[in-house]
């Protein structure tokens, strides 16, 4: 009986060891999401041209409505569209 005790004893440190690995990794990738969502919200900022007065009425308009081009023009930004450029491009 000692040894199937051992045995169990065995496999559950094993398993916690395995538990704090995968903590581990979880821990990074949430970190790694929050670092890619805050470069992503920078980049539409820099994109949209805001300064941070306009920036800061585009997140008091956001408490109550969802962020639009127009929401932008509400504020005196400009929205640079990429994609608009990109078809320049191909002409």
């Amino acid at each position: 009986m000692g040894e199937r005790l051992d045995k169990l004893r065995a496999s559950l440190e094993k398993e916690k060891e395995r538990r704090i690995k995968i903590n581990n990794r979880i821990e990074s990738l949430e970190r790694r999401i929050q670092e890619a969502e805050a470069a992503e919200v920078n980049e539409m900022v820099r994109s949209a041209r805001v300064t941070p007065e306009q920036l800061a009425a585009l997140l008091r308009q956001s408490a109550t409505t969802t962020p639009t081009p127009a929401a932008l023009s509400a504020v005196g930004a400009t929205f640079n569209n990429k994609e608009d450029s990109n078809d320049e491009d191909d002409e």
